[in-house]
């Protein structure tokens, strides 16, 4: 699933396009789109088509596309159906659709559609009523179900929920705080953080730490064998920042890599950034690293104070860039 990608139409999509919706199995459960479906169709359709439509690829192939605007729809090409593929593009999708200021998006399905009817129940679609709407496939109207999903019933059912080899890593909980500050007010992880001091009580550190886990400003607990170890956080803002912090009695271990890849993997795939800048101390060389293993470059040296420090001191600033590969 990592190689899963949502991306503009292009124009080279068109054979794939018009073979997909060549598929009667496919282009019946559709309402808009003609059938018989041709290469003039497609080419009018990528040439015509907004921002909120995406074409769903893995790896190389389209294998679908998804548009989540005044309203959602999906179709997969045939042979990418029920692999998960389709649920996992529309998670993505209507993050950034959420993310971007969205309240709420209706969709519908034909009745007859269980594969859709599954899908939208899934991702958290309430039903609005029956319907009934125009099918250019069947050439007549069609009974249908109309649904509607707001922010808050997809953010309460998809919040970032991820694990790894060794870790979890999801919402944190009031159950949290207690570790957590007993993790950044010590010294040695304080002085690395900018906002954390060892007098810190723990109401203090809990107003800083109490976060989403879906949009940003966000920011997950990270467990291991049942306890709470660290966290990993990204700011809102048109240039986001990566912050992250681990127990020490963990070091060593390649932990703290496994959670930050993990938690902005996910970030990039949910957001699409198109700059996150993060910053490390001279030296945490164990930080420096992380960040340099993920992909981010080291732009210039600069003096940033902690609040676990006497003075400022010095620091790399670090940028990370999607590859144009």
């Amino acid at each position: 699933m990592q190689s899963l990608r949502l991306t503009r139409p292009w124009p080279e999509d068109v054979e794939a396009i018009t073979a997909a919706l060549g598929d009667w199995e496919t282009t019946r459960w559709l309402t808009v789109v003609p059938f018989p479906y041709a290469e003039d169709d497609a080419r009018a359709f990528i040439e015509e088509a907004g921002p909120d439509e995406y074409a769903i690829r893995m790896g190389a192939s389209l294998v679908g596309m998804l548009r989540v605007g005044e309203s959602f729809g999906i179709w997969m090409a045939p042979g990418w159906q029920g692999r998960g593929i389709a649920r996992r593009a529309a998670i993505l999708a209507l993050t950034r659709f959420f993310a971007g200021g969205g309240q709420a998006i209706a969709a519908q399905h034909l009745d007859g559609n269980t594969r859709s009817a599954r899908m939208l129940d899934w991702l958290g679609f309430r039903p609005t009523g029956p319907l009934q709407i125009a099918s250019r496939p069947l050439g007549r109207d069609a009974p249908a179900q109309g649904l509607r999903l707001t922010r808050a019933e997809f953010e309460a059912r998809h919040a970032i929920d991820l694990r790894t080899a060794r870790l979890r890593l999801n919402a944190i909980g009031p159950d949290d705080h207690e570790a957590l500050h007993r993790i950044v007010t010590r010294h040695s992880v304080a002085r690395m953080l900018l906002r954390f001091h060892p007098d810190m009580t723990p109401a203090d550190t809990a107003a800083i730490l109490s976060e989403g886990a879906l949009f940003p400003p966000l920011r997950l607990a990270v467990r291991m064998d049942g306890r709470v170890i660290g966290a990993v956080a990204v700011s809102a803002g048109s240039v986001p920042r990566l912050s992250y912090f681990l127990d020490p009695e963990l070091a060593g271990r390649g932990i703290g890599q496994e959670m930050v890849a993990a938690a902005f993997d996910e970030y990039v795939a949910r957001f699409d950034p198109q700059q996150v800048e993060a910053d490390a101390f001279l030296d945490n060389l164990p930080s420096r690293k992380v960040l340099k293993n993920l992909g981010f470059q080291r732009v210039e040296d600069i003096r940033i104070k902690s609040l676990a420090r006497e003075d400022r001191d010095m620091a790399a600033l670090y940028r990370w860039r999607p590859s144009v590969s």
